[in-house]
């Protein structure tokens, strides 16, 4: 995506794929088609592993993560504009990697600086990073030590966790929240599984007394913990969009196929509004994150981004989860008794994105949060 010159001052947004995106979504595309079809996320649930390995080989054997970090280091460049167009496909296929938390993580790093060594394991395959942000009743308290901090809190809803090698956590602090980069692995960190309604594992993940040392922080002096939140926001909304879409699209498909009372269903006024509806709220969606990330990659030399930034964040993450639910009832509905059948693989895009809906904050947290900031920046 490109900035259009107008006269206007803002920047343009152009919402034609470049040609780079084109290929990294033409790549996309072609993996995830073949790795993560309807059988192999069925296959997937039934096993129980925590992530799929095959689809995590190719997406690093491809160079879809390298495509997306800088070229300072060793990237293509395409950023969070990239980024969501890999999401949306995996949206699209249900496919069970820890694509959205690494890629920020390994953007986070790159853009931020931070621990060099974690991001060319991210680049290199072996590690995998899941996100930890403050929820509404747990947060992670650092205390300042000789060589970093000691971290104490929890965690609730540490999304994929078990498929994590590291989390990037955003802990309080005396002096603002602060994020850093730490293995499973390290002593007094603990992960409790949990398998969520979608069938894939998470963990409420725990640190008593976890000694962290300063290489291991992200973006020292910059606001890292609202550079990375804003970013993970608008990833999982680019994950919620191709949900969305896909689901939009096997209802159409089915309405137009199957017959009542001697006609397809489609033909039905009632059923034409609703699916519309549905098709509506999905273009919204994958309109506002593409917005958002075009901004966040226009800002990315940037720590301290605008009010701007933040707000299409914002906007991006509301329609992700408010319209995003209303997407995935219509369609499970317009299925009939089947949509409700836990072996209809429409039923898995239902629960897949009311799994998402609580992500990082409900809709109706991020929308008073989206209030709050219009007011503010009006009264200045």
């Amino acid at each position: 995506m490109t900035e259009t010159v107008t006269t206007d001052p803002a920047p343009c947004m152009d919402f034609h794929l470049s040609e780079e995106e084109n290929g990294l979504v033409e790549a996309a595309v072609a993996m995830f088609s073949e790795l993560s079809t309807d059988a192999a996320v069925v296959a997937g649930e039934e096993d129980e592993t925590a992530y799929d390995e095959r689809i995590w080989s190719h997406l690093v054997d491809g160079g879809l993560l390298e495509a997306i970090l800088p070229s300072s280091a060793g990237g293509t460049g395409l950023g969070m504009s990239g980024l969501v167009q890999v999401l949306r496909v995996q949206g699209m296929h249900l496919a069970r990697v820890p694509l959205a938390s690494t890629a920020v993580a390994a953007l986070a790093i790159a853009s931020l600086g931070g621990p060099s060594a974690t991001l060319a394991q991210i680049v290199a395959g072996s590690a995998r990073v899941a996100a930890l942000l403050p929820e509404a009743l747990t947060r992670v308290d650092g205390a300042a030590a000789s060589a970093g901090f000691t971290l104490t809190g929890a965690v609730d809803f540490g999304y994929l966790a078990p498929a994590a090698t590291h989390v990037m956590v955003t802990f309080h602090t005396l002096d603002g929240e602060r994020v850093a980069v730490v293995p499973v692995d390290r002593i007094g960190v603990s992960l409790d599984h949990w398998r969520g309604i979608s069938g894939q594992l998470h963990a409420a993940v725990t640190f008593i007394d976890v000694q962290i040392a300063a290489e291991e922080l992200v973006g020292v002096g910059s606001d890292a913990a609202g550079w990375v939140r804003r970013h993970l926001l608008v990833a999982v909304a680019a994950l919620q969009g191709g949900v969305c879409h896909e689901a939009v699209r096997r209802t159409a498909s089915y309405v137009s196929e199957r017959e009542q009372f001697g006609r397809p269903l489609s033909t039905n006024q009632g059923v034409a509004m609703r699916a519309a509806d549905a098709s509506i709220d999905s273009e919204v969606i994958e309109l506002t994150v593409l917005d958002a990330a075009f901004g966040l990659d226009a800002a990315r030399t940037e720590p301290g981004e605008s009010v701007d930034v933040h707000e299409s964040a914002l906007v991006a993450a509301w329609w992700a989860k408010q319209a995003g639910i209303r997407v995935v009832h219509a369609t499970q509905h317009l299925h009939g008794g089947a949509g409700a059948d836990l072996d209809n693989h429409i039923h898995r895009f239902f629960v897949w994105a009311r799994e998402i809906d609580i992500l990082w904050g409900a809709a109706d947290s991020i929308r008073d949060e989206l209030g709050a900031l219009v007011t503010t920046k009006d009264e200045q």
